[in-house]
């Protein structure tokens, strides 16, 4: 089959398809399987205590902050910034934006202030969302003084315990059993993505496009359910979300994000006795292809996310027993899939 006829099929197998469908498909069948998992350390870098859920209790984190969403009363399609590391906080929030008929936008958690600022003007979002900790990084602190100076922002939520007054503490609001209004059927908003080197943007992407590029990966990794994905990018962009949470929703495998890169985590996640597709930038090929984490028994596969500025790894992993892949983000909205042949 010739790549375009390939592209072809996988578009019209992903057509109609969206991130809620798969959701409640898996919450219905296999809810209390994983969905996603904390790395150990995270409470190090979050003050926040590492977690797991199910599809089940995923899907009615989503349903709640969707009905949070909708107090405010915001246009279809309005945008809704996201300031988190792609862990639970941004997973669920991007998920409960598209479920509530808004535009996710999650933001490049090193941006400074007037980066903020600009992205967020430009792009006209009504409300934002954050974790209070990122390392040194204070993301709430800095959505609350850019909110303050962006017009029409109107509602600000933080998840966690640092959350600073100005900010609706989102964990109280969204406790076990908090009543929140039902969400109606809506109309799907695209996801929206910003470079996160120079912080252009926002562009839109489709839920179809995430998935189409998520099913062509898992093509070449073909997950089995008894596995997990443990990535270590950050940004959500078409490349993160399509190898993170699009591949976790479309094939039902755990998602395990580090969040901030800890080598000790990613040691400590390797051995937790599962089968892992391992998704790193790819930067780290040497590092990896230097150290043992690079022969580890637990690797299924690697998938080497690359931006299209960047050339080549120097040195390459060579492990003919697993397949690899190389993801290149020619453009925050735009991405190459090809599948590395081994010796």
């Amino acid at each position: 089959m010739r790549p375009e006829q390939d592209e072809i099929s996988i578009a019209a197998l992903v057509e109609g398809l969206d991130f809620d469908e798969l959701l409640k498909a898996l919450a219905a069948k296999r809810g209390y399987e994983p969905a996603f998992r904390d790395p150990p350390g995270r409470r190090d870098w979050s003050g926040v205590a590492p977690g797991a859920f199910g599809f089940a209790e995923l899907d009615a984190r989503v349903e709640r902050l969707a009905g949070l969403l909708t107090l405010a009363r915001p246009q279809p399609a309005a945008r809704v910034a996201i300031l988190a590391p792609l862990g639970p906080e941004a997973l669920i929030s991007i998920l409960a934006c598209l479920r509530a008929g808004l535009s996710p936008m999650p933001l490049p958690p090193h941006a400074d202030e007037a980066a903020l600022l600009g992205m967020i003007e430009r792009s006209g979002a009504v409300m934002a969302l954050g974790v209070g900790r990122i390392g040194t990084l204070r993301p709430l602190l800095l959505l609350r003084d850019v909110a303050a100076r962006a017009f029409g922002m109107r509602f600000i939520g933080g998840f966690g315990t640092d959350v600073p007054d100005g900010v609706a503490a989102l964990d109280q609001l969204l406790g076990h059993g908090a009543a929140q209004p039902a969400v109606a059927a809506t109309a799907r908003a695209a996801i929206s993505v910003v470079d996160d080197g120079d912080f252009s943007g926002p562009f839109a992407v489709q839920e179809k496009d995430v998935l189409a590029k998520a099913l062509e990966i898992s093509r070449v990794l073909k997950p089995l359910a008894s596995s997990r994905i443990i990535t270590t990018l950050v940004g959500a962009d078409l490349a993160a979300l399509a190898t993170g949470p699009g591949i976790a929703l479309l094939t039902g495998v755990e998602l395990l994000p580090l969040g901030l890169f800890m080598l000790e985590d990613l040691h400590a996640c390797l051995e937790g006795g599962r089968m892992v597709h391992l998704v790193v930038p790819a930067a780290m090929e040497p590092a990896l292809a230097r150290s043992r984490l690079g022969g580890h028994k637990a690797l299924s596969s690697l998938v080497f996310v690359r931006r299209g500025n960047e050339p080549p790894a120097a040195l390459a992993i060579e492990r003919p027993d697993i397949a690899i892949v190389d993801v290149i983000a020619q453009a925050p909205g735009t991405v190459r899939v090809l599948r590395r042949k081994t010796a």
